[in-house]
């Protein structure tokens, strides 16, 4: 639910800038799923470039961080 309400154009750009720690840079996705976590996204796939198991977290909650 939450993959769909980002745009198009934002989808595609985080699609292809996940950091792959084998390729030891930013990557694309491969493979991918989604998971909700506490109000985020976390996309689980594997790296196109090597086939290593990788993850990005699109951050949509919103959190206070006020001490108040």
């Amino acid at each position: 639910v939450l993959w769909g309400t980002i745009p198009q154009m934002a989808r595609t750009r985080i699609l292809a800038n996940v950091f792959c720690v084998e390729c030891g840079g930013s990557v694309q996705i491969a493979n991918f799923t989604g998971e909700e976590r506490e109000g985020d996204l976390y996309l689980k796939g594997t790296c196109a470039k090597c086939g290593h198991a990788v993850v990005r977290v699109v951050e949509t909650s919103e959190r206070d961080s006020s001490v108040n």
